[in-house]
């Protein structure tokens, strides 16, 4: 299992202070079955279990479905608990035979034989259980949910959400059953809001999704959207007196990500009911750490600054506990509690950060950068992307923090406009301030070489940014432009990267350091693939970011008598020094895209060769989500690593490569690409 995940398991929790914090007693006593779980005929018999289990009469409320042999699903736990009140009707057949619907799984418990107690070996199963909380959260609208683990004769009962796990101390099931029929008889009594379900997306009604349909209808891609896929979401804007409450009704997500801790950002195509346009949706878990702004108010203050081209902002606010909350001054909202619980019940160093539930609408839409119908509109884009990045910088002190493709879009009029701006930060004066958390931010294939090779060695700078353009400039033309051939070349430039390091840290950058030393992806390449003024752009661009190099080694000794040696040279280096003032601010990279500009293009079979748009299949709407949420867990959990890890996002073939996840969220891409790093993940 990754790094990063193991250090998200928070216990072992003391079993009654479990249930104390999570698991309210019920209202009505519980029967007093006189039930003896026998270990050698119970633990390895699941419908042995749910038959004791069903006996007792401690569970009205709940079905106990055997998923261990399946077969229509590639990932599924040994026993599906599904709620009584058919939220979701999992369906009429009984034991192993039953369909395994992770749209309606309550929680899920897994039966292990002793020695395989994940908690005393975190590398080699806790990828199993991340796996089907993942499916659970995926496909469903919620803020945490339970879980349960059996080793032979012993238990421990799980809480999961964005921040991390909290695992028990182990207690035995098999002789002292009173604390699983506890659990589970509380579990039975407690209201959707206390099991973690989020009670502010509801069913549409029938009138209002007909509205609904006809205009996400004229939407290209949402064609063929039944009322089935459609749910209404309360957003309530925290800039407004006692909070303006407004619903958005919107089908399955364009883009959702694959982590099931920290942002977890799911993007959708929404119709407001009130103006009966369409709008974007961006749904995520905000970091809630002082310093950081959430994304709503860096919006209001670029906006007030009138910094040009960024999208028009809606509602935005947190998302409250319940939906009668959002109408009051100060409402209960949404947040993780695993952070409340580390320095109490964690052995480890783990890294739990608070997150806040966070709904944000932006009114302009745009469609991806790789549908760009020319290399000069092309261009033209990113300049305007570069252009709101500068504007920001100077008025208010905002630094972007994470240029990537996705998060560069082209409007109706056929401008750019960059969006996406929940990691940026107000940069400080003085520049002498400690970074307020881990590590680096970004998406993997735009970071700056600098910030790749050594990510804490000094705050996130313009220079960096700048980078970042660049590097989307290329790997737009070489993959919307250049032949299929090219994807070893892509891999090596853009998703290079070396083993984690003791610390857990992963190195790059050596790949980019080889395309500005022209020895991948060189201007001969380039050149077989588009012509100037692009190419000449692109060159230009090159030559500047190589100087800023000129003394880095793809393979750094890290001795310090060495390092000392490199920086003196760069130091005395003028081209190097000049390059470093030239990227202080945007002037010189502005100047080289404007010069050229003004020449004429040849734009005749000049634009993207992706044209593919995003056609969502209604049957992987978030309520029917099984099928893909089984696919993309079931592989190895290292192929999947997000924020710490570059999958390989270059080559065609590969259905999750960078373009094609775009094409899953058609429009406004927020969320942002796919290897997403930041300081907090």
């Amino acid at each position: 299992m990754a790094f990063d995940a193991c250090e998200k398991f928070v216990g072992p929790m003391p079993v009654e202070s479990f249930l104390s914090e999570f698991v309210p007693e019920a209202s009505k006593i519980r029967p007093a079955a006189a039930i003896t779980f026998a270990h050698k005929t119970v633990s390895q018999n699941e419908n042995e279990f749910i038959q004791l289990i069903e006996d007792a009469g401690i569970c009205p409320n709940l079905k106990f479905i055997n998923t261990t042999h399946c077969i229509s699903a590639n990932l599924k736990p040994d026993i599906a608990i599904y709620s009584g009140t058919d939220r979701d009707d999992p369906g009429t057949q009984s034991g192993s035979q039953r369909s395994l619907n992770w749209t309606a799984v309550d929680l899920w418990i897994e039966n292990k034989n002793e020695k395989d107690d994940v908690f005393r070996d975190l590398e080699e199963m806790g990828r199993e259980l991340i796996a089907y909380t993942s499916a659970i959260h995926r496909s469903q609208f919620r803020v945490f949910s339970f879980s349960v683990v059996l080793f032979g004769n012993t238990g421990r009962l799980l809480r999961w959400d964005r921040s991390g796990v909290i695992y028990t101390e182990p207690f035995n099931w098999s002789t002292q059953p009173d604390t699983l029929f506890e659990f589970l008889w509380r579990l039975n009594f407690l209201s959707d809001v206390k099991r973690g379900y989020d009670t502010t997306v509801t069913s549409v009604a029938d009138d209002e999704a007909e509205a609904a349909l006809s205009k996400l209808g004229t939407y290209e891609g949402l064609e063929n959207v039944a009322k089935a896929d459609l749910h209404k979401f309360l957003v309530r804007d925290d800039h407004t007196l006692n909070g303006q409450i407004k619903y958005f009704i919107a089908p399955s997500a364009v883009w959702d990500s694959e982590s099931l801790f920290g942002r977890s950002t799911f993007g959708y195509i929404a119709y407001d009911p009130e103006t009966t346009n369409l709008v974007y949706l961006k749904d995520f878990w905000r970091t809630d750490c002082d310093g950081i702004q959430k994304e709503g108010d860096v919006y209001r203050e670029l906006h007030d600054a009138q910094v040009p081209h960024i999208a028009k902002l809606g509602l935005a606010g947190d998302v409250p506990l319940l939906p009668e909350c959002g109408r009051t001054d100060f409402p209960a909202i949404q947040r993780t509690m695993t952070q409340e619980f580390v320095k109490d019940w964690c052995p480890g160093q783990p890294r739990v950060d608070p997150y806040v539930h966070y709904r944000l609408v932006l009114e302009t839409l745009g469609e991806p950068l790789h549908t760009f119908k020319s290399t000069r509109e092309l261009c033209k884009v990113i300049r305007d992307a570069i252009s709101a990045h500068t504007e920001a910088y100077e008025r208010v002190g905002i630094l972007h923090r994470d240029v990537s493709a996705g998060n560069i879009l082209i409007t109706e009029k056929r401008s750019g406009i960059l969006i996406d701006w929940d990691l940026s930060k107000k940069v400080a004066k003085d520049r002498s301030e400690k970074q307020r958390q881990y590590s680096r931010t970004g998406t993997w294939q735009f970071i700056s070489i600098a910030r790749l090779q050594e990510p804490s060695s000094r705050p996130h700078e313009v220079s960096d940014d700048l980078e970042s353009f660049f590097w989307v400039l290329l790997y737009l033309v070489a993959k919307c432009r250049g032949p299929k051939n090219l994807s070893k070349q892509m891999q090596i430039v853009f998703d290079q990267h070396d083993d984690m390091d003791d610390d857990g840290i992963i190195r790059g950058g050596r790949g980019k350091l080889y395309c500005l030393r022209q020895t991948a992806l060189d201007r001969m390449v380039v050149r077989g693939f588009v012509q100037s003024p692009c190419k000449d752009i692109i060159e230009e661009l090159r030559s500047l970011f190589n100087s800023l190099y000129r003394h880095v080694q793809p393979l750094a000794d890290t001795t310090p008598s060495v390092q000392s040696d490199i920086k003196f040279e760069r130091d005395q280096d003028e081209s190097v020094q000049d390059a470093v003032k030239k990227l202080q601010s945007s002037e010189k990279v502005l100047s080289i895209i404007d010069d050229h500009l003004v020449y004429d293009w040849d734009i005749n079979d000049d634009g993207s060769l992706e044209k593919v748009r995003f056609r969502p299949d209604p049957a992987t709407s978030r309520n029917r989500r099984k099928r893909k949420v089984e696919d993309d867990d079931g592989k190895d959990f290292n192929e999947r690593r997000r924020g710490r890890f570059p999958p390989s996002s270059t080559q065609r073939s590969q259905s999750r490569d960078m373009l094609g996840l775009q094409r899953h969220r058609s429009s406004f891409v927020s969320g942002s690409s796919r290897t997403r790093l930041s300081e907090n993940q």
